[in-house]
């Protein structure tokens, strides 16, 4: 109730600040006021706009981020108008009449300049900014910039994260696609411009500003523009997966890869723009696990457990090692803008998207057997409708409906077989899974400009439903350990296995014997499901309401205050209020002269909602719908074969999933404090410091009474977790002749005693037992991309990425306290140190006073890959340039003003894929030829190493690095590309 006062309190007092600041302030004279936009519509940030009276002094500004400019106070009489800006001819208006007190409302079309071979797009703005949406820490990219990043939409995901930088937190950053949380990415023909962690403190979003990526899609154009690119490659041109083994046995595999888009006039008052794409991928997953086989000539099949005849492998097969993963992925993505009168925009977007994978879940340790297919298939359509209401205040609306459904099929129904860090065998535990969702989101925001303040608020309102149906774990999963010692073990916790007796006659009842638990049949614990009700309905719905003010009390300061209130059901989230505030203040540098140091800083509170996968397991897991049985320890003569018999010496214990009574949203304090200095005319950088404290952090426990057998596991999800992280981030761009770079580098510091809702910790009662280094903060990352031309009319793009190695943890490989989780942390041999690939230096069990390792002791490999993208562009037909563009053709009538979302802005053709708009050959028709390398220099990119005491290969690297460092298949990656522009 209180919260609910304070939100109506703090709108009321802006409505009121505004209505008294609209009077109070209004300027006696005049005001100038438009957007600079290229010839197909595209803002220009950075543009110089000069008012010059026949006279007096001439009043001088720059367009903002958003293209859209402001000169006030200015007086009656007649003015003319320049506009210059690099790569463009200079914009001239004589005779420009202004009356007293009119706000006059001139909008500048650049032209390009006919001698320019290219269209130069900055990354940003060169000049640092005061404004709230020009930190200099964030970046924009769009045109030619845009080439430097992969058209493959997965990979394109993997490199906005990483260009997002590490966001504080486990749960990361979050994209945006025209303002709309989730959903697939759009082909990148459809993209017009990329923006990353823009405003950080804005009270719009809920997530962290910092780790936020919002993309645009394009909006139509006035003439018909189109782009068709084909890439390719297959393995002759790329190099092996180092885990072949010697004689790289390696079937073939190619990636075909096409990309379009087609945009233009529909009528006198709408356009069209329709991207799409398709991939066809014939690829390998490669497997590498160690197992138990009969010989050596047969070492793809492993035996059964129980089986002593069998010895264990540590290579599998060469031949065998790679498995056939096709893909394919179809998308399709078409808008129309249309202009509803002069002050109306309504633009509707609808994307189709398919994705289908065989073999998946397959690779590394996990054998053939046990993958699955898949299916995924998506309907998204978005409607945004901006309205003009006045010269100060804009509204948008925006919804959103999006489609789900999925499938997946295991490739087999026999029993999953798991041996701690050596392989799963069997049949996928996945079963079988049939999914349907709807989201439904609608937001309503308005902007208010005033003399010296920039109102904004507004809200939003999320629902998600999901259909699940799912057999999941109704083959049962067996898993065992690699060490045979729970016979002589000392805790006495541990629940010995039946043949634990005084008098042994078998190898298997032998502490030490030198084999397995698989060897001789006795799994450390069998879990099966029993599918009571296999159809599961669950709905998450939140909402939030924000305001906040962009004061601006001096030219060279900006303050800003907001307040965001959210709630979200299923959790004790009715409460949830963030207020937020920044400012950004430009050491003056002498009258009339524009700072070039800004001071920035902020804080705010910042919640993370639960998601609906988790709340989705305890609908399926409560006991009843879908009942979970395990047996801990059940013996030798329980088997994949003798299944019937797990509970003969055993009893069970049921698994049921739960929210926990006092589970509430978890959120982030994060503040922060920089400087954004401007290089003279080359660029800008940006040196922050970021503090960031988690508080009621989702993690799960599990509860049960270990000495009363056959009670059952209750998993609860709670919000009892914590994390503290200390970043320092340099973000930088530059623009040098025919040269444009943007990146950063951040040092990051955190620790946490949870890294997500599914996290475990080893103990119920003290999670400090649990709280050391983060796995989600990596000590040091750096991103580098941009743009070159070179000569004879070449272009270079260039993207780097380089991170330290990831925290990861290492266990024990056994269960000591039957709780069904195999989290437990093996003991330092010698003192507090050891060596994190030798096995010695640790003990599984714990003997005197071994020292407990800590949570993620170890640490990753150092990772990094240095693509490039080069293109050469051959023009023909009629020229094109200023003397083809520089009329008005009726843009403006269709709708040339819009929102944050970039709906009812125009755009061109620019920023396709192979320089499509980045790189302008002057000719009507373009045809580009060029090719891509992913990994220029073939760094190997390792994995997370095998962390599992248990097995043999402990310390050993069994897997590349996925993401944006390599596939699976190839380590360097190189893609033949062709692409027509028109």
């Amino acid at each position: 109730m209180e919260s609910s006062r304070t939100l109506k309190f703090f709108l009321f007092f802006l409505i009121a600040l505004a209505s008294l600041e609209g009077r109070a302030q209004q300027p006696a004279g005049a005001s100038v006021h438009g957007v600079v936009t290229d010839p197909d519509g595209a803002v220009i940030p950075g543009t110089t706009v000069t008012l010059t009276p026949v006279k007096g002094k001439a009043g001088v500004v720059q367009s903002g981020n958003d293209g859209a400019y402001t000169i006030t106070g200015v007086a009656p009489g007649v003015y003319s108008v320049t506009a210059t800006t690099t790569g463009f001819a200079t914009f001239v208006r004589q005779g420009v009449r202004v009356t007293a007190g009119q706000s006059l409302v001139l909008d500048v079309k650049m032209a390009l300049q006919v001698e320019s071979q290219e269209v130069q797009v900055t990354a940003q703005s060169q000049q640092v900014s005061v404004d709230a949406d020009s930190n200099a820490s964030s970046t924009v990219i769009k045109g030619k910039d845009l080439d430097a990043l992969s058209d493959d939409p997965d990979e394109l995901s993997s490199e906005l994260s990483a260009l997002a930088g590490p966001a504080a937190g486990p749960s990361g950053g979050q994209i945006y696609v025209d303002g709309f949380t989730g959903g697939q990415l759009p082909p990148k023909s459809s993209i017009r411009e990329i923006r990353i962690n823009q405003n950080p403190f804005s009270a719009q979003y809920d997530k962290l500003g910092y780790g936020r990526v919002e993309v645009f899609t394009k909006p139509g154009t006035d003439k018909y523009h189109g782009n068709y690119s084909i890439q390719g490659g297959d393995k002759s041109f790329n190099t092996s997966n180092p885990f072949l083994g010697q004689s790289n046995n390696q079937p073939d595999y190619h990636t075909v890869f096409m990309i379009g888009s087609i945009s233009g006039p529909i009528n006198r008052f709408s356009s069209f723009t329709v991207g799409g794409s398709h991939r066809n991928i014939q690829d390998n997953s490669i497997v590498n696990p160690g197992g138990y086989y009969a010989s050596s000539a047969d070492a793809t099949t492993p035996c059964l457990p129980g089986d002593r005849t069998c010895t264990y492998y540590s290579s599998y097969p060469e031949a065998a090692r790679a498995v056939p993963h096709p893909q394919t992925r179809s998308d399709i993505s078409p808008r129309v803008d249309f202009a509803l009168g002069d002050k109306n925009t309504l633009t509707v977007r609808y994307q189709y998207y398919v994705n289908g994978i065989q073999n998946n879940g397959i690779g590394n340790t996990n054998l053939p057997t046990a993958g699955y297919n898949s299916e995924a298939t998506e309907h998204t359509v978005q409607i945004s409708d901006t309205q003009i209401v006045s010269s100060h205040v804009i509204n948008e609306t925006r919804f959103e409906y999006q489609r789900e459904y999925s499938t997946q099929d295991p490739l087999s129904t026999d029993p999953a077989l798991s041996v701690q860090g050596i392989f799963t065998a069997g049949g996928s535990s996945l079963g079988t899974q049939r999914s349907t969702s709807n989201h439904i989101e609608v937001q309503n925001y308005t902007s208010i400009a005033l003399e010296k303040h920039f109102l904004r608020l507004g809200g939003r309102l999320r629902t998600t439903g999901e259909s699940l149906t799912s057999t999941q774990n109704s083959n049962g999963t067996f898993t065992y350990s690699y060490l045979l010692d729970p016979c002589t073990d000392s805790n006495p916790s541990i629940t010995k296995p039946s043949n634990c007796a005084p008098n042994v006659t078998t190898p298997c009842d032998q502490a030490n014997a030198g084999i397995s638990s698989y060897q001789c049949g006795t799994p450390g614990q069998y879990a099966i499901t029993q599918i009571n009700k296999p159809t599961v309905h669950a709905r998450l719905t939140d909402v939030g309401l924000y305001a906040e003010d962009d004061w601006k009390p001096k030219q060279n300061l900006t303050i800003s205050f907001g307040l965001r209130y959210e709630a979200q059901n299923v959790i004790n989230s009715a409460h949830d209020v963030a207020p937020r505030v920044s400012f950004a203040w430009g050491i003056p540098r002498g009258k009339g002269k524009s700072p070039t140091t800004v001071v920035r800083g902020g804080y705010g509170i910042f919640y993370d909602r639960f998601s609906l996968d988790n709340y989705v397991n305890t609908l399926q897991l409560d006991g009843s719908a879908q009942v979970r049985s395990t047996f801990i320890n059940p013996g030798s003569s329980c088997g994949p074969l003798t299944s019937q018999d797990c509970g003969s010496s055993t009893p069970s214990r049921a698994t049921i999933y739960t929210m926990g009574n006092s589970i509430r949203s978890s959120y982030t304090l994060q503040a922060a404090l920089g400087i954004d200095q401007q290089l003279g005319r080359a660029g800008t950088i940006s040196v922050n410091y970021l503090n960031a404290r988690g508080v009621h952090e989702y993690l799960s426990r599990n509860f049960f009474d270990a000495a009363t057998p056959g009670t059952p596991y209750n998993y609860q999800f709670q919000s009892g977790g914590v994390y503290r992280q200390n970043q320092l981030m340099v973000n930088g761009n530059a623009r040098v002749r025919m040269v444009n770079l943007f990146g950063f580098y951040a040092l990051s510091f955190a620790d946490a005693n949870t890294s997500g809702a599914t996290f475990f910790p080893t103990s119920n009662t003290d999670t400090r037992v649990d709280y050391g280094r983060a796995t989600f903060a990596r000590r040091q990352f750096a991103v580098v991309g941009g743009s070159m031309q070179l000569r004879y009319g070449i272009t270079a793009s260039p993207f780097v990425i380089a991170q330290a190695g990831t925290p990861y943890n290492i266990t024990s490989g056994l269960d000591p306290f039957g709780s069904s989780i195999y989290n437990a942390r093996p003991y330092f041999v010698n003192g507090d140190r050891g060596n994190c690939a030798n096995s010695a230096d640790f003990s599984a069990t714990q003997t005197g006073s071994l020292a407990p390792v800590p949570i993620d002791y170890c640490t990753g490999p150092v990772n990094a890959t240095i693509n490039l993208r080069i293109a050469k562009v051959f023009g023909f037909g009629e020229r094109t340039g200023a003397a083809a563009t520089s009329g008005d053709s009726g843009q403006n009538r269709r709708g040339n003003r819009g929102g944050g979302s970039g709906g009812g802005s125009r755009g061109g053709s620019g920023g396709g894929p192979m320089g499509m708009g980045g790189a302008n050959s002057g000719r009507r028709y373009s045809f580009t030829l060029g090719a891509q390398a992913l990994n220029l220099f073939n760094m190997v990119p390792y994995g997370t190493p095998t962390s599992s005491l248990s097995s043999p290969r402990f310390g050993q690297f069994t897997t590349l690095a996925t993401g944006p460092f390599s596939s699976q298949t190839a380590v360097r990656r190189i893609m033949l590309q062709a692409s027509f522009n028109f």
